[in-house]
């Protein structure tokens, strides 16, 4: 008996129906609410149908442009007035209500505060650079001396050399030459440079060891010819200078070293201005989009190289294969928040006591390599099995064939195996690309916010800031549907690039 069409398509219908509808409320209507979002300014706490409204503005704002009696009198229904706070204030009201009232205060043309509409104004902000400096790349010039403070006792001479030394004019050497001598790998700073000595001759006057100058006294007045060192002022110096001179009695020799020490500590104001200027460097913060773009390329690349020669190894027949593929898969295991956590302890505790470096995960040069390293160990052993799923996949007569035509081992590899294992390099890629530009578990775990420091904040990550820390959820979602654009867009043609090289194959 043959059953009817009918029959066929209710069957059909039946089955579909189900997935179409727990589809629809699962992603398609999150996904449309979350565009509505990402075209308001909402911080994500203020509702759309505001708890509490002032008087003044319900009445006039609200019920003066309501045209609809009806819709009115339903506002007033939901909505109470409180005489001692002078404000009107909203019922509970459940998932419908709340929509029929936002309806009617659209129609009123009215929005809270922080929940109006705005366009594309977040889009048009985020494209064209008009969000927090953290989030593209950008460069800056890092100096690695203030001039407020005191010279430096020695410089490392090989730092000196690439940091100082090697783009200054031949003047600017001649001067810090006069300051500095070498001494071994260092440059020595000379005695009477020494600021520290300098003032230990004003601090040692008799006045004051005897107790007639307080110490707030010197230290005030030491701070002050500091400050009109570096600002090269000498009318503020001589000021101060006379200002204490004439405050305090002082015999002649304390003054001659008083004016000695002062002029001294001024003359050398205008190194450490001229060194504060030298001892810098141009670079480059990654912002949010750099570092998440970076991560994502070498995690990608590390994971799937060391995944595939894993799988190579571990498909060549050594003994003890299965302990070792155990060994190796071991990691994704764990959960990217414990894997944080030992490895945290090992960039905080362990390193910095067995190779002396003190300073790992804060370094702004480290950091974001380190990351990729962890990424990197915990994600390979799990590709690792794909890979070597698509090895064990490939036709052994194949193989045999070819050793019996005299091809060697480099020649299989280029010519069967890696033409033959495109398929699990296309899932692979897929994969761990995606994965890496979605990565926020294991970056919040090991650096957290202070990554702004560092440059090694990621896209969700910042939205997860920019939404929950900074209450701006409606740029947040705006960030978050660029990303997913972005995903797709990347995702989307390695598929199409790896599926056709599948097809030619």
């Amino acid at each position: 008996m043959v059953e009817s069409k009918l029959k066929k398509h209710g069957y059909f219908i039946a089955f579909i129906l189900p997935c179409v509808i727990l589809y629809t409320f699962f992603f398609i209507y999150p996904f449309l609410r979350g565009i509505a979002i990402s075209t308001t300014n909402w911080d994500g706490l203020t509702p759309k149908t505001p708890i509490s409204v002032s008087k003044n503005e319900f009445e006039s704002l609200v019920l003066h442009k309501i045209k609809k009696t009806s819709d009115k009198d339903y506002l007033l229904s939901v909505y109470s007035l409180n005489d001692d706070m002078n404000t009107y204030s909203r019922l509970s009201v459940n998932g419908f209500e709340r929509m029929k009232i936002e309806r009617i205060l659209s129609s009123a043309g009215y929005a809270p505060e922080k929940n109006r509409f705005v366009g594309l104004q977040n889009y048009a902000d985020i494209i064209t650079g008009k969000v927090k400096d953290t989030f593209y790349p950008q460069k800056y010039t890092e100096v690695y001396y203030n001039a407020a403070s005191s010279l430096p006792s020695r410089i490392e001479a090989k730092k000196a050399d690439k940091e100082i030394l090697k783009n200054t004019s031949p003047e600017n050497i001649d001067v810090f030459f006069a300051h500095y001598a070498k001494n071994d790998d260092f440059y020595v700073l000379k005695p009477e440079y020494s600021s520290f000595d300098i003032e230990e001759l004003i601090w040692s006057i008799p006045e004051h060891t005897e107790g007639f100058i307080s110490d707030a006294a010197i230290d005030e007045f030491i701070r002050s010819i500091h400050t009109a060192a570096l600002a090269q002022d000498e009318d503020a110096m001589h000021t101060a200078l006379s200002v204490f001179l004439n405050t305090h009695s002082l015999s002649r020799t304390s003054s001659e070293t008083v004016k000695q020490a002062s002029s001294r500590l001024f003359e050398l104001g205008n190194f450490r201005n001229l060194l504060s200027s030298m001892w810098t460097a141009e670079k480059t913060k990654m912002g949010v989009v750099g570092f998440t773009f970076f991560f994502a390329f070498f995690s990608v690349i590390g994971i799937n190289l060391i995944a595939f020669l894993l799988a190579l190894v571990l498909d060549s027949g050594i003994p003890g294969q299965k302990i070792l593929r155990t060994i190796f898969f071991l990691p994704n295991v764990l959960s990217m928040i414990i894997v944080a956590l030992i490895w945290k302890m090992l960039f905080y505790q362990i390193l910095p006591a067995v190779s002396g470096i003190d300073i790992w995960l804060s370094d702004a040069s480290k950091a974001p390599w380190l990351l990729v390293a962890v990424a990197t160990w915990q994600g390979c052993g799990y590709y690792m099995i794909v890979y070597l799923a698509g090895l064990q996949n490939i036709p052994t007569e194949v193989i045999e064939a070819s050793r019996i035509d005299g091809a060697g081992s480099f020649q299989r590899f280029r010519f069967i195996t890696l033409p033959l294992i495109v398929p699990a390099i296309t899932i692979s890629l897929f994969l761990t690309i995606a994965n890496a530009l979605k990565s926020f578990d294991l970056i919040y775990a090991m650096v957290g916010p202070s990554g702004y420091a560092t440059s090694t904040v990621p896209f969700v990550l910042d939205i997860y800031y920019e939404a929950f820390a900074q209450r701006q959820a409606g740029m947040a979602t705006s960030k978050a549907l660029l990303l997913f654009l972005v995903i797709l867009l990347i995702t989307g043609l390695q598929l199409y690039v790896m599926k056709k090289r599948e097809v030619e194959q």
